[in-house]
């Protein structure tokens, strides 16, 4: 990475500038409005790969029906599917369940704030264990989502090409370190309100396929069908999205591998 300018005066002034904006134009969003750590954890969950006006309303439904931790180990895996119906990825569902359980078994119900421990629990990595330790409990870390890293970039003049791990140290000195959940909050927020297309030269880790066709959109299909009914044949899911009755089973032994559902040889259902 080029030398970058990052004198106490440089940080003080990008300090200002961010939480200013967010101060007069951050988003009113549901899961910034508490720092409830099942809360947080379920949001941090649903954003991953979604965008935030898909999940807004699936949070909040999710909430009132399993409103803690101890509600949600009870759920059945056709009913935590059916709630999530919509959002994709539906693995994460699931994780959300599994993590419950481990919550109340391990933890008695409290959710630790402690990096190490969290990533101990089911689905979660490096990257949300510390999204939901900045958000729910505002400790001094940093983390790097796709907003923030184009924010970096984008400001500090950076090439698209520099390292995780040299955005990560620019990161570390930025942070106000009192203030980690409203900083990284504003980051997103300056990202997708005040630069928006000015960003679009910088481009992204990773790209997502096309749905139409692909081999998630079958899984989705399964998934569906399987909240309304416990077992489902192959065959009906390959008429329903005139694919061939090959691509299906491959669809669904990949969302066997996941842990989701049993195929057998004609039908499939949870697992």
């Amino acid at each position: 990475m080029p030398p970058v300018d990052v004198s106490e005066a440089r940080v003080r002034a990008f300090r200002r500038k961010i939480l200013t904006f967010y101060s007069r134009h951050g988003r009113k969003l549901p899961f910034r409005e508490t720092t409830d750590p099942y809360a947080i954890t379920v949001a941090e969950i649903m954003l991953q790969q979604t965008q935030v006006e898909r999940v807004v309303e699936k949070y909040v439904s999710w909430l009132a029906k399993w409103p803690n931790w101890k509600s949600l180990a009870k759920a059945t895996k056709q009913e935590l599917l059916t709630a999530w119906s919509g959002l994709g990825y539906n693995r994460r569902a699931l994780y959300l369940g599994e993590m419950a359980k481990s919550v109340v078994a391990q933890f008695e119900g409290e959710l630790p704030s402690d990096t190490e421990q969290l990533r101990t629990l089911p689905g979660i990595g490096e990257y949300t264990a510390n999204a939901i330790a900045i958000f729910a409990f505002n400790r001094p870390l940093v983390t790097i989502d796709t907003n923030i890293r184009k924010v970096l970039l984008h400001e500090f003049g950076l090439p698209v090409e520099t390292s995780k791990a040299d955005l990560l140290a620019l990161a570390e000195r930025l942070l106000p370190r009192r203030r980690s959940r409203d900083w990284h909050n504003a980051l997103m927020d300056y990202a997708r309100v005040a630069l928006k297309s000015d960003l679009d030269y910088i481009p992204p880790l990773t790209r997502q396929g096309r749905f139409e066709g692909s081999r998630r959109q079958i899984r989705g299909a399964i998934v569906r069908a399987l909240t309304e009914k416990k077992r489902v044949g192959l065959d009906r899911i390959a008429a329903e999205l005139k694919r061939s009755l090959v691509d299906v089973r491959e669809a669904a032994l990949s969302l066997e591998r996941d842990g989701v559902v049993v195929v057998g040889p004609k039908t499939v259902r949870l697992a």
